[in-house]
């Protein structure tokens, strides 16, 4: 029983973290950067031919298909800018963001700012690589990525757009 346990919770766990979009970084992404990008003056990031006006608040991520949300980024990775963390539904909630294939990056700048996002919610689970990966990017001491043990089920954003809307509100 055990065993079966095991292999089911490490094909499940495999099968979650195939996904290109939403894991570590790809073998070869489409962007490259040694720092997050300076802001651009129309605040678009990614594909942003979408209506942001269409956007809905951020919610916990049980729409399926693609969505355009509203929200207020919390955190961007200062390395890259390859992922951010956006306020949840929830006052004390943050969801994800990663950018589709790796292939864009947000200025550290949006931080405390609203934004526009367009892509899809997905069930993920950060393997412990994945987790320290994203700690250490996050320049967080090196206690708190050492005692990272176990995997971790969330639900990310997958984005293919980003606009701020204090650059652009349209």
């Amino acid at each position: 029983m055990i065993r079966f346990l095991s292999l089911s919770f490490v094909a499940s766990l495999s099968t979650a973290t195939l996904a290109a979009d939403v894991s570590l970084p790809p073998k070869s992404p489409k962007a490259q950067a040694a720092h997050p990008p300076a802001p651009n003056p129309a605040g678009e990031y990614g594909d942003a031919k979408f209506n942001p006006s269409e956007a809905k608040p951020i919610s916990s991520g049980a729409e399926s298909g693609e969505v355009t949300v509203k929200t207020t980024v919390a955190e961007v990775c200062p390395k890259k800018g390859c992922w951010m963390k956006v306020r949840g539904a929830a006052p004390d909630q943050e969801v994800r963001v990663t950018f589709k294939d790796y292939g864009f990056f947000v200025p550290t700048e949006l931080v405390g700012k609203e934004v526009a996002l367009r892509g899809r919610y997905v069930k993920h689970v950060e393997s412990v690589e994945e987790q320290r990966h994203l700690l250490k990017d996050a320049k967080r001491p090196q206690s708190e990525i050492d005692a990272v043990t176990k995997p971790k089920e969330s639900v990310r954003f997958v984005a293919t757009g980003v606009k701020d809307l204090s650059s652009n509100p349209k």
